[in-house]
């Protein structure tokens, strides 16, 4: 399984600094969500959601940010 960005308004995958991809194969895997969230809050990304990718890369899983939830309650 690969963990995406991807860009709600194009559909595009984030690739790298200023570049997407339709391709979720050719997309940068950042393997856990907790990094993916951690890249989208340190870069102030707007319009993006996290998305899984499977064996079958031409069909992804997204999951709503306000969905993920990393703040464990003491």
């Amino acid at each position: 399984m690969k963990t995406l960005l991807r860009r709600i308004s194009t559909g595009q995958f984030f690739k790298g600094p200023d570049q997407w991809t339709k391709e979720p194969g050719d997309a940068l895997n950042f393997r856990m969500i907790d990094r993916a969230l951690d890249f989208v809050d340190r870069w102030h990304l707007m319009d993006v959601e996290v998305v899984f990718a499977f064996a079958d890369e031409d069909q992804v899983t997204s999951v709503p940010r306000d969905k993920i939830a990393l703040d464990f309650e003491k």
